[in-house]
């Protein structure tokens, strides 16, 4: 019982991700520490893509022209899961949708670092025969690099920027910073509640207990 409610009013912390190597478009190896520091928006993606990472990337653009954060308070990476993704390719991909310059575009040097890394963000691909099946999303990621919030699809508003951003920075709304305190306390109150119903269904299944001596 002890272990039980232990476990239901514990609040989990989010794990630092593996801070693995990565290459950029430049061909220099570097690591994912380097981006630490400032809140991120994360965009996973591989450069062959046919549809959805250009989308993803004109999508971001656009929502972050329409932000009010400024551009010096967080970074953007395009982060690349295909090891296949030569520098060239992330260069191409850069000048095909014309991304600004301040971008970082990164790809890990293999696909276990590649799941490693997107697995400790709840970000989930596959691949089928050099296509991939991927979340189509942009991850917002905190100053330690903890994933904060996501924002799903390939269009994203300026308002969803700027209050995903608002999250990575620590700046929580009431529901994001209490949450998981009233979840906890609600489970705690449905065991209670539990325990007690099955303690009456008991004591009415056994039925009063009549005392040999107060037989009529």
């Amino acid at each position: 019982m002890t272990a039980l409610l232990l476990l239901v009013l514990s609040v989990a912390a989010a794990p630092s991700p593996p801070l693995i190597s990565v290459m950029d478009e430049y061909g220099r190896q570097r690591s994912m520490s380097e981006f630490r520091g400032s809140p991120v928006l994360l965009a996973p993606m591989y450069a062959h893509c046919p549809l959805a990472c250009p989308m993803i990337a004109r999508g971001l653009k656009r929502g972050l022209a329409q932000s009010s954060a400024s551009p010096t308070s967080y970074r953007v990476i395009l982060f690349s899961f295909d090891p296949r993704d030569t520098p060239g390719d992330l260069q191409l991909f850069r000048e095909r949708q014309q991304l600004p310059l301040s971008w970082t575009i990164i790809r890990a040097n293999n696909s276990a670092d590649a799941h490693r890394f997107l697995d400790s963000l709840g970000y989930r691909y596959a691949d089928t025969n050099g296509l991939f099946n991927h979340l189509n999303a942009v991850v917002a990621l905190t100053p330690q690099l903890q994933p904060a919030k996501f924002l799903l699809g390939t269009s994203y508003r300026g308002r969803d920027i700027d209050d995903a951003l608002r999250v990575a920075s620590g700046q929580r709304d009431w529901i994001g910073k209490y949450g998981s305190f009233l979840l906890a306390l609600f489970l705690f109150a449905a065991l209670l509640s539990m325990i007690y119903i099955v303690t009456s269904l008991r004591t009415e299944a056994r039925g009063p207990r009549t005392s040999q001596y107060n037989r009529a």
